[in-house]
């Protein structure tokens, strides 16, 4: 829970039109309450004044609490995050909830006790039971902001599922029992009834294999991996990771097109909001915060000069080099990668190759999802294909005896020749 506010708290922090509005709800409802003895208002003119200064906070500032903490944690990945680090979701839920209520109720009873310490044609109304009510308008407000975040706009939360249990051996070669680190049984899910996005999927993943995830865009691949990891539930049939091989979510990493950061924080904060995370009785500090220009991880990927800019002022490359260190800091086992190459350079593309070649050796489990092929045929053991919303091809890189044979099989035969594009010359 205190890793969550801190993210809250620094997010505020640096969103300046977030800021500049929580001011004014505060600053506003102040000034309408001063106002009141300095014009010497009666009473019911006073009341009035009142209802509109808590109206006014609550307005301004519940939404800001309650609806964009959430939305933005769905958008940069922070829910993703927060399910990998092993903690129950719950803990995110209760956080989020004070986060949006406590500054509110706050701000209300200290705006209730001023009006009724400096107004005194208030302080009769105050103490009715409409008056208590009155003041309680702004809490009720973040509440149901809360509630609406959390069902409409943060509905994911609740789709959640356990995907970590005991998986059987299975035999992936003639005469060869290897543990399976994922499996996916006859699996459907689609986001609308009875319009599925994927259909009857089967898929065995055993441990310390390079998986590529091809498929043409639009094919479901992401949602595959929002089923592995529990953030998706499917409509049919089943998709789970193997607690004899991986403990716990602690030990999964998903790098999403945000690379699982928020931007408003700098790379340090994002990072010291994973290791609170990540905390334990037992290693209280995951990662050494104050000395992560030190750190292999950071100095491999050259992030040392950047570890203080805020994550929206990065490129592209340097985002997603970003958010590879932030999640390979916790020595995860099942690495899920989506798009890892897309908008890098090429010293980064080579920089990624090489960190999973050495991943895979050291026997780690890596699902990615891609459209590098030359990505590819230098780091998979194994290529999976979807289309149409089924599993069409599922084969080993080494069945094809070069890279251009791989490359017509993993388009599927489509490619365009001679296309007319009207253009003339």
């Amino acid at each position: 829970m205190q890793a969550i506010l801190y993210k809250d708290f620094q997010q505020l922090r640096h969103n300046s039109a977030m800021l500049a509005i929580a001011i004014i709800a505060i600053v506003m409802p102040i000034l309408c309450i001063a106002v009141i003895p300095i014009f010497g208002m009666d009473r019911n003119t006073a009341a009035t004044m009142y209802q509109f200064a808590i109206i006014t906070l609550g307005v301004c500032l519940a939404p800001a609490l309650a609806i964009d903490a959430i939305r933005s944690d769905l958008a940069n990945g922070t829910i993703l995050t927060v399910r990998a680090c092993g903690r129950p979701l719950h803990q995110y839920v209760i956080a989020q909830l004070v986060w949006a209520l406590i500054p509110i109720a706050t701000a209300s009873a200290m705006l209730t006790t001023f009006a009724y310490a400096i107004a005194s044609p208030l302080r009769l109304a105050i103490l009715t039971p409409q008056g208590i009510a009155t003041a309680f308008t702004p809490t009720l407000m973040a509440f149901a902001c809360y509630l609406w975040s959390i069902c409409v706009k943060g509905k994911a939360l609740l789709m959640t599922s356990t995907t970590i249990t005991e998986t059987p051996h299975t035999e992936t070669q003639p005469g060869v029992n290897q543990l399976t680190a994922i499996r996916v049984t006859d699996m459907t899910f689609g986001y609308k009834s009875h319009k599925p996005v994927l259909e009857h999927i089967n898929l065995n993943v055993p441990a310390g294999q390079s998986l590529g995830i091809l498929g043409y865009n639009g094919v479901g691949k992401t949602t595959l991996f929002g089923i592995i990891t529990g953030l998706l539930r499917p409509q049919q049939g089943s998709a789970t990771i193997n607690s004899s091989v991986f403990h716990s979510m602690r030990e999964v990493f998903q790098l999403s097109d945000s690379g699982n950061l928020s931007p408003t924080m700098t790379i340090r904060e994002n990072l010291k909001f994973r290791s609170m995370l990540y905390a334990t009785h037992a290693n209280p500090h995951p990662i050494d915060i104050q000395h992560l220009d030190e750190l292999p991880m950071v100095q491999a990927f050259e992030l040392g000069e950047h570890l203080d800019k805020k994550v929206k002022d990065l490129s592209s490359g340097l985002k997603k080099r970003a958010g590879i260190v932030a999640g390979m800091l916790f020595e995860p086992k099942l690495i899920l990668l989506d798009e890892p190459t897309n908008a890098v350079d090429p010293i980064t593309r080579q920089l990624l190759i090489d960190l999973m070649k050495q991943l895979t050796a050291n026997g780690r489990t890596i699902l990615t999802i891609t459209h590098d092929l030359e990505y590819c045929w230098e780091v998979t053991d194994r290529i999976i294909i979807l289309d149409n919303k089924h599993l069409v091809k599922d084969c080993n890189i080494n069945d094809f005896p070069n890279i251009d044979a791989f490359k017509q099989a993993a388009t599927l035969g489509r490619e365009h020749i001679n296309v007319n594009f009207g253009i003339s010359k």
